[in-house]
């Protein structure tokens, strides 16, 4: 098929945004040659980390540049996450969340000194200890203990109980380590909510006095070096507080302009927005790839069933079904990145933190801190978990095979579920604060059906379906609410018997997000041929969404039978009109020719696979 440049540019003005191209070309330049490279056999799993965030040091702009910027660290996030998952998680931990809290909580990271000099250069690997091990919603209920002394202005950090011990990648011993530590701080045994501190973990020799680290705890979906962390007594300098504005005078008593424990923990805990802001386009390109790369290998694998000997395996109505939603599906996640990072650029325009809802925390802190933006990250890890999960089974043994990655993106998505905010409880903290909140859905259609002439195979039919899902969901769980209200139950006795019913509203609120997202990208298309292809493509995230909700929209009356039984027939038009233009598509979705060092998308994939191993010595004659 033979495109114009135009529709081409524009595309991948939808896929890679304002990115800077230069800083994405050079990162994925040294993370792929850095996977190809043969590996040293001298060195484990821990000190190639460290190792790969010094390159990645070499190669980025300076810290602070990199923190005003948006769009370079969506930039970061997308091409670790193509090349190497695993290393993603790390990437996560010290710059997002590690560095992410210094340069977000410090007035003047600078002055924290050599803990963050090291960090900002790689010689230190950065992570983040929040997750207690001992209880559900651990950290609404923070045990990690600092207490000040007064005499020296330091910080004792102590862990009181085994249940308070923190969990992260901190395993091994393959050089220096600095965590951003949330704890409780007490100042004259009294409460005065959650702060981070910059602590030392290790150097090259191991533990640093007072530091407790476990033996290594293996986690298969996303192989790094995780243990368990506890402090006794370890003094931590005053300027490695991270205070945010509040002080201790010279009396000893601490003043926090916030003036409450729940705005104290949302603040500290506000860097999830760096993270969720970034971490929807990451797992849209792990998407992208994963669904270019099944759709390449099925184009090409020929099948031997007796049906038809010799058809491409891509000829199947079913696979057609599964792999081309599955790029209808990386594309609408794509645009929910775009949103997430849009979301964000506004929120730090506003230079504040919205106060907490009332109430506001009742499963987890994270949709106190920002509904949409933690909503968009538990929508989009679990779909670019499905996603990833259905391309390695319609791929069948090679899905599998850790070269082809896609085992690692599956692993990414299906762990980032629970972690970076726990989706189960975003959903759940979602659907509570949309049902106890007055007004509609937010603009548009309401609770109204679908208008008769948006049907399955136009674009606009599912954003109108979502939202109108959405609408009666919130209306059912509302009303349920008052009458047990009224009947005066409260606390558990009230949500009890209502949690599936407040999750299922958080998930339709996700979906529509993501449905707003993708109406958007389409809407502002120019081009008319790029609208001809998109208008297929919007449609089919909502034929196959539809599908897959198609319980929950029959049972909340959203959806009539007849549409429902009709969606196959749609999905098959909706291929057929894609078909011819998956060229543009995979050429546009895809990682640049030579980016991501996986044979699954290869012409001849039993070749490339075979050069991609190492081979066996030759025996002597």
């Amino acid at each position: 098929m033979t495109t114009r440049t135009q529709p081409l540019d524009e595309l991948g003005e939808i896929v890679n945004g304002s990115r800077p191209y230069t800083l994405r070309s050079r990162l994925l330049t040294v993370l792929a040659a850095d996977r190809a490279a043969p590996p040293d056999p001298t060195e484990d799993r821990a000190h190639r980390m460290h190792r790969q965030l010094r390159l990645l040091a070499r190669n980025l702009p300076p810290a602070g540049e990199l923190f005003r910027d948006p769009e370079q660290l969506a930039v970061l996030s997308e091409c670790v996450a193509l090349v190497d998952p695993p290393l993603y998680m790390a990437v996560l931990n010290h710059y997002a969340l590690c560095l992410g809290s210094m340069a977000t909580l410090a007035e003047d990271p600078t002055r924290i000194g050599r803990p963050w000099q090291a960090l900002t250069t790689g010689r230190t690997k950065g992570v983040f200890l929040v997750t207690e091990i001992g209880d559900a919603s651990s950290h609404l209920g923070t045990r990690t203990v600092a207490r000040l002394d007064p005499d020296t202005r330091e910080f004792v950090l102590d862990t009181p109980v085994p249940g308070a011990a923190k969990f992260s990648s901190v395993g091994g011993a393959g050089g220096p380590q600095t965590a951003v530590v949330c704890a409780r701080v007490l100042v004259d045994d009294t409460d005065h909510g959650v702060f981070s501190f910059v602590v030392e973990l290790t150097d090259n020799a191991g533990p640093l006095p007072g530091v407790e680290i476990s033996r290594r705890i293996e986690a298969p979906s996303l192989p790094l070096d995780y243990a368990l962390v506890r402090f006794q007594g370890v003094r931590v300098p005053h300027r490695q507080w991270l205070s945010d504005q509040a002080h201790v005078d010279a009396d000893g008593v601490l003043h926090d302009p916030l003036g409450d424990r729940d705005a104290r923990l949302q603040r500290t805990l506000s860097v999830g927005q760096l993270l969720w802001a970034t971490l929807p386009s990451a797992v849209a390109a792990m998407t992208r790839q994963s669904a270019v790369q099944a759709l390449r290998f099925s184009a090409h694998r020929r099948a031997h069933g007796r049906l038809a000997p010799g058809a491409r395996v891509l000829d199947l109505r079913n696979q057609q079904h599964a792999l081309l939603g599955a790029l209808a599906e990386a594309f609408a996640l794509t645009c929910a990145g775009r949103t997430a990072r849009e979301i964000w650029a506004r929120s730090r325009t506003a230079h504040h933190t919205p106060p907490p809802a009332p109430d506001g925390m009742t499963f987890s802190p994270w949709t106190a801190v920002d509904r949409p933006l933690a909503v968009l990250k538990a929508a989009t890890v679990r779909r670019a978990a499905q996603v990833a999960a259905e391309c390695q089974h319609r791929c069948g043994l090679a899905g599998f095979l850790h070269p082809n990655l896609l085992d690692g993106y599956h692993g990414f998505a299906h762990a980032f579920d629970t972690a970076g905010g726990d989706g189960q409880l975003i959903l759940l903290d979602a659907g509570r604060a949309l049902a106890q909140a007055g007004g509609g859905a937010g603009g548009g259609a309401g609770g109204t059906v679908p208008r008769a002439e948006a049907t399955p195979d136009h674009p606009g039919w599912w954003p109108a379906v979502a939202r109108a899902h959405e609408q009666r969901l919130r209306d059912t769980l509302r009303r349920t609410l008052q009458r047990r209200t009224r009947a005066g139950r409260t606390g558990l006795d009230l949500w009890n018997p209502l949690l599936d019913a407040a999750h299922e509203l958080g998930a339709a609120y996700g979906a529509r997000l993501i449905a707003d997202a993708v109406a958007a990208a389409v809407e502002a298309v120019h081009d008319p041929e790029l609208r001809a292809i998109l208008h297929p493509l919007a449609a089919l995230h909502g034929a196959v969404e539809a599908r897959r909700a198609a319980g929950s929209l029959l049972a909340a009356g959203t959806l009539s039978p007849a549409t429902a039984r009709a969606l196959p027939t749609v999905i098959d038009g909706l291929c057929d009109r894609l078909l011819p233009h998956l060229p543009l598509l995979c050429g546009a979705m895809g990682a640049p020719p030579g980016a991501v060092p996986a044979p699954l998308g290869a012409d001849d994939y039993a070749t490339a696979l075979y050069d991609s191993l190492d081979r066996s010595p030759e025996r002597p004659s």
